[in-house]
C-alpha cells in the first residue's frame, strides 16, 4: 500500500463519523421529507401510509395561507440585519481580545462559553429564568432608555423613528447577539493571530495610522474568514429556534401536519441554499479583486 493511499485511508477514518451522520441524520430524512411533501399521510397499523397528492401540500401551504410568504420575507429581512450586527460585533470583540491586557484568557473563555454549552434548552432556561429574574424582562433596556431620555435624545439628533427603534431592539437583544457570536469571534481571532507582526511594522514605518492599518492590513487578511462567518451566520439565523419560520414548522410538526411541514421546510431549505449561494458568489468576487 502506497503512502498516499495510507494517508487517504487515515483521512477517511477521521471523516467517517461525519459521513455516517450525514447519511443517516440528514440525507435519508431529506429524501423522506421530499416524499412526505408530495403525499397525504395517514397513521396506519404499521406506520405511515402515504398517498400521492402532487403539489397539493405546496398549494395549501403557500396559496391558501398568505401569512407563510410574509413570514419568509420577514425572515429574510431579519437575517440581513442579524448578519450585519453579529459579524461586525464579533470582529470588534475579536480585535479587542487579540490585544494584550490583564485577564485576556478569562475574557476569551467567557466569550467561548456559548460554543461549549450551545443548546436550545439551555438558552431558553437562561432567557426565561435567569435573565427575567435578574433583569425583570427583555424590555429592561427600553425602560432604561426611556427613563434616561435616550430615545428622545436620539430623535432630537435627527434619526428617524425606524433607526431609533432599531437601536432600541438591538440593545434589548444584546444577549442573543453575544450568545450567537461565539464561533465567529473564535474564527476572527484565529485570523488575527495569523497576521505576521512584520506587516504592521511595515505599515507603521510607512506612516500608516491605526485606522489605515486596519483597512489595508487587518481587513484584507481576515477577509476569507469574513466570508466563512457571513455564511455561517446566515445559516445559523435562518435555522435558529427563535426564527418565526422555524417556529411555524415546529408547530406544524407538533400538530401532526407532517405533509405541510415537509412542504414548508423544503421550500425554506431551497431558499436558504439560494441565499447562501448568492452571498458566496458576490462575496467571492469581491474578495478576488
Amino acid at each position: 500500500m502506497t503512502l498516499q493511499k495510507k494517508r487517504s485511508l487515515v483521512g477517511l477514518a477521521f471523516t467517517s463519523p461525519w459521513i455516517i451522520g450525514f447519511i443517516f441524520l440528514f440525507f435519508i430524512p431529506l429524501i423522506k421529507t421530499v416524499f412526505y411533501s408530495f403525499s397525504s399521510i395517514d397513521m396506519g397499523n404499521y406506520g405511515f401510509d402515504l398517498n400521492w397528492v402532487g403539489f397539493k401540500n405546496y398549494r395549501v401551504t403557500f396559496l391558501e395561507d398568505p401569512n407563510n410568504l410574509r413570514m419568509i420575507i420577514s425572515s429574510i429581512g431579519n437575517v440581513i440585519v442579524s448578519v450585519i450586527v453579529i459579524v461586525v460585533f464579533s470582529m470588534f470583540l475579536a480585535i479587542i481580545l487579540n490585544q494584550n491586557f490583564f485577564g485576556r484568557s478569562a475574557a476569551r473563555v467567557v466569550f467561548a462559553l456559548p460554543i461549549i454549552i450551545a443548546s436550545g434548552v439551555i438558552i431558553v432556561l437562561l432567557k426565561e429564568n435567569v435573565l427575567q429574574q435578574n433583569m425583570g424582562s427583555t424590555e429592561t433596556a427600553t425602560t432604561i432608555f426611556q427613563s434616561n431620555g435616550v430615545l428622545d435624545f436620539l430623535k432630537e439628533m435627527g434619526l428617524t423613528d425606524k433607526l431609533v427603534y432599531f437601536f432600541e431592539g438591538l440593545v434589548n437583544d444584546i444577549f442573543d447577539v453575544v450568545w450567537r457570536s461565539g464561533i465567529q469571534i473564535i474564527l476572527f481571532l484565529s485570523a488575527l493571530q495569523s497576521i505576521p507582526a512584520s506587516s504592521y511594522e511595515a505599515a507603521k514605518i510607512e506612516g500608516a495610522t491605526a485606522w489605515e492599518s486596519f483597512w489595508f492590513v487587518t481587513f484584507p487578511m481576515v477577509s476569507p474568514f469574513l466570508l466563512v462567518n457571513i455564511i455561517y451566520t446566515i445559516i445559523d439565523t435562518f435555522t435558529n429556534s427563535t426564527n418565526t419560520v422555524m417556529q411555524k414548522i415546529f408547530s406544524l410538526v407538533s400538530g401532526i401536519e407532517y405533509e405541510q411541514a415537509a412542504a414548508f421546510s423544503l421550500v425554506y431549505f431551497i431558499l436558504v441554499l439560494m441565499v447562501v449561494g448568492l452571498v458566496y458568489i458576490i462575496m467571492n468576487k469581491q474578495l478576488e479583486k
